[in-house]
């Protein structure tokens, strides 16, 4: 389905020519395909993942999806889900598409470039470096989904109900259920136009915010009790240990959208989480209001993401990545 309002999407590239058409000439050439995302994959990168799959599949193609991590059952409903693959050894390929990853070595840790063929880099991080042979990276877009969504238009592949399922999963995670500064009257227009194509947009909100676990509910309790503010109320903090996932028998998936109980604090105007890893490193998370840019504090621990939205792996323990990840919070505020 075209647009009615067509988004102003600019990808970069080296030359003037559209990089959306240069990669759509790309795939016609190739008849195998692997499409990727970062570790710990979210709603972003999952459903830009199964609307790109299902487009290629349209066109004849040949195509894995596999990833470092499992599928989080919250998404199970996606289409390309019964062809999701996990692990570290990639099956045999002309083109990988990477997709929601501002850095290669997000793909897992230890990966090396020779593992791929031809590697198209979809994108809408500020932060991307840009280490694709071809890149679609749009700062702009709302959602790598969108940037997505752009590719099947000049590929002009019908979208029917899984590929709209997809692109709706990408935008109405990365928008915060269209409450973030990244939903825009074009966020909403693309919304209902993918409603119009097939999409279930009831099922799919059920499914990502709406159903939770009896393990997910006692991890959701362990974390509450350790919010804290800072600065005047400025500043709020959540923390889990690996004793609490033990505790709870919860998965890091049920941990998704915990921030946003501290960022929803009246007084928080940057919310911070904390999740120790089995490897004795720590997760860190951050999201803002009120026009802070924690991609500067991310950046501070080798991380990366939105104004809005970021993150890094983190050195422990957890009581010392807290402190020092507080003081730069301050310091943003200032």
């Amino acid at each position: 389905m075209k647009l009615k309002t067509k988004p102003i999407l600019k990808a970069s590239a080296k030359s003037k020519a559209d990089p959306f058409r240069g990669v759509a000439k790309l795939i016609k050439a190739h008849q195998t395909f692997l499409v990727t995302t970062h570790v710990n994959p979210d709603g972003d990168g999952l459903g830009a993942e199964s609307a790109l799959f299902l487009a290629l599949r349209k066109l004849g193609k040949k195509v894995h999806v596999v990833n470092h991590d499992p599928l989080p059952k919250r998404f199970g409903y996606l289409a390309f889900a019964p062809y999701y693959q996990t692990g570290d050894k990639l099956p045999a390929h002309d083109v990988c598409f990477v997709l929601d990853a501002g850095d290669f070595t997000r793909i897992r840790e230890g990966v090396r470039r020779e593992e791929f063929g031809i590697l198209v880099n979809i994108d809408h991080h500020y932060s991307n470096n840009h280490y694709g042979d071809y890149n679609l990276v749009v700062p702009e877009a709302a959602a790598t989904g969108e940037v997505v969504y752009r590719l099947i238009q000049s590929l002009k592949v019908k979208v029917d109900k899984g590929i709209a399922e997809g692109i709706y999963t990408s935008i109405v995670t990365d928008t915060g259920r269209f409450r973030y500064s990244n939903t825009t009257p074009h966020i909403f227009r693309l919304a209902a136009e993918l409603e119009e194509s097939g999409a279930d947009i009831c099922h799919i909100s059920e499914h990502i915010f709406g159903d939770i676990s009896r393990e997910a509910m006692e991890l959701n309790r362990l974390a509450l009790a350790t919010v804290q503010t800072f600065d005047g109320g400025s500043i709020g903090s959540m923390s889990l240990t690996q004793g609490d996932f033990l505790k709870s028998g919860a998965s890091d998936d049920d941990t998704e959208n915990l921030i946003n109980v501290v960022r929803n604090l009246d007084t928080v105007k940057i919310a911070i989480f904390l999740k120790e890893r089995p490897d004795g490193k720590v997760k860190l998370s951050l999201r803002s209001k009120n026009g802070v840019n924690v991609a500067e504090v991310a950046k501070r621990f080798k991380g990366g993401g939105h104004a809005y939205a970021a993150g890094a792996v983190m050195p422990g323990p957890l009581e010392k990545a807290l402190q020092e990840v507080l003081r730069a919070c301050q310091a943003a505020l200032k």
